[in-house]
């Protein structure tokens, strides 16, 4: 099977599990650390480089700067669509209705005589539609439709992984994480924001929006210290450094990888 993977830093995870356990596919990769729209351009069925600059970073990476869609038996988008990051962006200044700390704060909120909450109060219904618009205007959708006007081809789609746990000791970094997790809000944010991937990503046909493992998961919008260590970086075979709470590992991407497959076969 010729599997084409595209995507930004966090397809380096599946290049080093595929490389540990190929079964006779072939892994073609067009991917650059923080690949934007503005990097690609999109010719019916053939992605290339946008620009001289980026036909030069992608042959640096080992990339080949232009690719055939419509030759690809399966295609894998790693990344490219709003990420947990972007979830609590939109969340930081509110309440969300639904969640629990959203719940208790409308409760609150609903008592005589108390002062209006710190942070507005937001419907659930209003935060998934969000973030469904952020992932219809996302480099994901786009290439995907564009997939689709030129191949059936199955797809899969894999979410950047959510950061490492490792955040909740990180003085003076990522304080809404630290009070999302210990709001006990976590599961609930990942559930919107799988549910809006889902809604837009998922609705194209031959499309597979595929979930981190839910052992892999703490405080339902965290990964597990293990699984995030020591990952590999997509520009050479170094490793991220020690600090990185953002990329997950080989270990990872093999249980990524097992799930493409599944939804391949």
């Amino acid at each position: 099977m010729k599997i084409l993977l595209i995507g930004n830093s966090h397809a380096a995870m599946l290049i080093a599990a595929h490389r540990a356990d190929p079964r006779g596919e072939t892994l073609t990769v067009f991917a650059k650390p923080g690949l934007e729209a503005d990097d690609i351009v999109l010719d019916g069925p053939v992605l290339r480089a946008a620009s001289p600059e980026m036909t030069e970073r992608l042959v640096l990476l080992g990339t080949p700067p232009q690719v055939d869609l419509a030759q690809a038996d399966a295609v894998v988008i790693a990344g490219l669509a709003p990420s947990v990051f972007a979830a609590v962006r939109l969340a930081q200044g509110h309440s969300v209705v639904g969640w629990p700390s959203g719940q208790a704060a409308m409760a609150r909120a609903l008592q005589p005589d108390v002062a209006a909450p710190k942070r507005p109060l937001m419907s659930r219904a209003a935060y998934r539609a969000a973030l469904a618009a952020l992932t219809e205007t996302s480099l994901a959708a786009r290439l995907l439709r564009g997939l689709r006007a030129v191949s059936d081809a199955p797809a899969v789609f894999v979410p950047q992984p959510y950061p490492s746990e490792a955040v909740l000791t990180t003085d003076g970094k990522y304080p809404v994480f630290r009070r999302i997790a210990q709001g006990g809000d976590g599961g609930a944010l990942a559930e919107d924001l799988a549910g809006a991937h889902a809604a837009v990503l998922g609705a194209l046909p031959g499309v597979t929006v595929l979930s981190q493992p839910a052992d892999t998961l703490r405080h339902g919008c965290l990964t597990a210290e293990g699984c995030m260590r020591a990952a590999p970086r997509l520009s050479d075979s170094s490793q991220q450094d020690v600090g990185d709470v953002l990329h997950g590992n080989a270990a990872l991407g093999a249980q990524l990888l097992s799930g493409i497959r599944a939804a391949l076969d």
